[in-house]
């Protein structure tokens, strides 16, 4: 269960996170004569929603109703909350690299084009809307129905159909063992490229703006890489399909990630190849496996 110390600090760290998006979609464009610096706040922004979708999944495998294999009960009661906070990720993102290509170059430029004002609109309306379902749903998360054996609990045990299942183990080891293998790999990729950055930054005549663009991306490349890693095993290990197919759509973002820093990034060292085709290769092989054994779930769960 949650502790009430533990549980203020989480709420306390996602209001932070929540404070900053409020503070950056209300003044980022004063700072548009300096567009490393707005680039520098687009990309802390990106990152403190991704960090508070993690954040957010992680007090639901907390609780007892997850737990009790209710995954369904939670995903329905705050799938709004989930499909709003994915939409606004991807306005945001949409956005800022839209307003920073555009304005890059020439910071004083007009930008403001007719898709632009309506992204910067749709934006912004979700921001407003993400604040408030976000905090809404975090202080619900404190509810202590959530966190212990109830009878409210055991009604909806008892409505929900459970899946039966034929007695045949349908969890993939070799799906299991490149998930394990693929977690302590990515560690060490993840801490081989903050090195490499620091010997290019300091070697290398690297622009600052694309240097810090890369890394940040690398921050943001490991949020995706944890949750897709975490879902993966979950879903195989309990044999279930939503978060594995949660996996399986994560696999695409993680790849496109791997293949930017393989051919995209500033400066492509010969070692930054290597470890980012194994990604590439972890990334297929993974979600093949993960089709298969989507399969199989389908075929002998009903």
């Amino acid at each position: 269960m949650l502790q009430t110390s533990n549980y203020s600090l989480v709420l306390s760290l996602q209001f932070l996170l929540l404070s900053y998006d409020l503070f950056v979609n209300s003044f980022s464009e004063l700072l548009r004569a300096a567009p490393v610096i707005q680039l520098v706040l687009f990309i802390i922004q990106d990152i403190a929603v991704l960090f508070n979708i993690i954040i957010i999944f992680l007090m639901f495998f907390n609780t007892f109703v997850f737990q009790a294999g209710l995954v369904n009960l939670l995903f329905h009661k705050f799938k709004g909350t989930i499909i709003l906070t994915a939409v606004y990720f991807a306005l945001s993102i949409s956005f800022h690299v839209w307003v920073m290509n555009l304005r890059w170059k020439n910071s004083n430029r007009f930008v403001w084009t007719d898709g632009l004002q309506t992204l910067f609109v749709f934006q912004r309306l979700a921001a407003v809307l993400y604040c408030y379902f976000y905090k809404r749903t975090a202080v619900r998360l404190g509810d202590p129905r959530f966190y212990q054996d109830s009878l409210w609990l055991r009604k909806k045990f008892m409505q929900v159909q459970r899946p039966v299942y034929t007695g045949k183990r349908l969890s993939s080891t070799p799906l299991e063992i490149l998930f394990f293998l693929n977690g302590w790999y990515y560690a060490t990729y993840f801490l081989l490229e903050l090195f490499i950055f620091l010997y290019k930054g300091l070697l290398l005549p690297y622009p600052t703006a694309n240097l810090v663009l890369d890394v940040a991306m690398l921050f943001l490349y490991l949020g995706i890489e944890i949750i897709r890693l975490f879902f993966g095993t979950k879903g195989n290990l309990c044999q279930r399909k939503m978060p594995l197919g949660i996996s399986v759509a994560l696999t695409f973002p993680s790849t496109m990630m791997a293949s930017y820093y393989l051919l995209l990034q500033t400066y492509v060292l010969r070692l930054e190849a290597i470890m980012n085709g194994i990604l590439l290769f972890f990334c297929g092989s993974e979600l093949l496996l993960e089709v298969l054994t989507l399969t199989a779930f389908s075929r002998y769960c009903y």
